[in-house]
């Protein structure tokens, strides 16, 4: 089935979506993600990717066994995983025939006017150009105090300056729950969320993965931003079979995000 009409769609897609448990890129996982997303593109959608995993890939290249939590370790780190997740993107999209674009991103360049336009325009020329803008913070030069801190902010900030029709977030959760599963018994998944509430806020958990840095908090931030900028969004488990496709179709397992409904309410 194909999507009614051309939409603009930004996908984030965690680092544990796309790494194995020992840190490294799996092909596998990331191979799935991009034949869907071919998927979106043949039917005439633009589609832009906000990226997870550089320094979840590139630390064991580093000769590091674990994570690294110092800075400049991490900065190393990213330096190294973020040309091995662009070649592996950049294989894949080429084999169905489209051009992947790499864009790092700092918070400084949604702070200065000049480089914010620049940003949009760049990412405008790439999109009517049928190529596939892969983005991340750019973890190599970035310090702390100027860091979005995870790439779901990034993300929705992303789907703001492009006027995205659908903002979807790809985790190793299959959706927003009423507490956090992995401590409350009866904790129950939220299908649909008109409005951010303290109690959805209190309810967010920390991070689900050694392997990424959000958690549920940071996904709530997210969906604040992309919600207050009336952007739909989801929240699904990677992996899924037609997670993304169905997503927009309103068929997928996980959370809908719709501020304007509220509104109209």
């Amino acid at each position: 089935m194909t999507i009614d009409s051309k939409k603009r769609i930004v996908i984030k897609i965690g680092s544990s979506s796309l790494t194995s448990p020992h840190g490294e890129i799996s092909r596998r996982k990331l191979e799935k993600l991009v034949d869907e997303i071919v998927q979106l593109k043949d039917e005439g959608n633009d589609v832009l990717i906000v990226s997870s995993g550089a320094v979840a890939a590139g630390y064991r290249k580093l000769g590091l066994k674990e994570r690294p939590d110092n800075l400049p370790e991490k900065q190393a780190a990213a330096s190294i995983g973020q040309s091995l997740l662009m070649e592996v993107y950049s294989q894949y999209f080429f084999d169905h025939g489209y051009v992947a674009s790499q864009i790092l991103i700092t918070r400084d360049d949604f702070s200065n006017q000049d480089r914010y336009n620049n940003a949009r325009n760049t990412m405008d020329v790439l999109l009517d150009r049928g190529i596939v803008p892969i983005i991340n913070e750019n973890d190599t030069v970035t310090v702390n105090r100027l860091k979005f801190g995870d790439n779901d902010t990034l993300s929705a900030k992303i789907a703001a300056l492009i006027d995205a029709d659908m903002l979807i977030i790809l985790s190793d959760i299959d959706g927003l729950y009423s507490g956090d599963p992995r401590k409350v018994l009866h904790a129950k998944r939220l299908e649909y969320v008109y409005e951010i509430t303290p109690s959805l806020e209190a309810a967010a958990g920390d991070a689900g993965s050694s392997i990424g840095t959000g958690g549920m908090k940071s996904k709530i931030d997210a969906f604040k931003i992309a919600m207050a900028s009336g952007i739909p969004a989801f929240l699904g488990k990677a992996g899924t079979p037609n997670i993304i496709v169905d997503a927009l179709q309103n068929k997928a397992i996980g959370t809908y995000f719709n501020g304007r409904m509220k509104q109209l309410g």
